[in-house]
């Protein structure tokens, strides 16, 4: 199986066991964190370039020349 990111979503972050039991002894209720979590994830910029555009935009930082390797 490959895995594909690193990340929890927050539908997996709010039912994970450890988190809930740091949550618990934290004295934070499980919907204040969700709401949280949901307003961190509205603030955050959505990526507005493609992977191509990256990759040229980081070689004319480097003076390298932009050559394509996903076909």
């Amino acid at each position: 199986m490959t895995k594909t990111r690193d990340d929890l979503t927050i539908s997996e972050a709010l039912r994970d066991p450890l988190i809930a039991m740091v949550l618990h002894a934290d004295g934070v209720k499980l919907e204040d964190f969700k709401q949280l979590l949901e307003t961190a994830a509205r603030k955050r910029e959505p990526r507005s370039t493609s992977v191509g555009n990256m990759i040229g935009a980081l070689a004319s930082r480097a003076n390298l020349p932009a050559i394509p390797c996903f076909g």
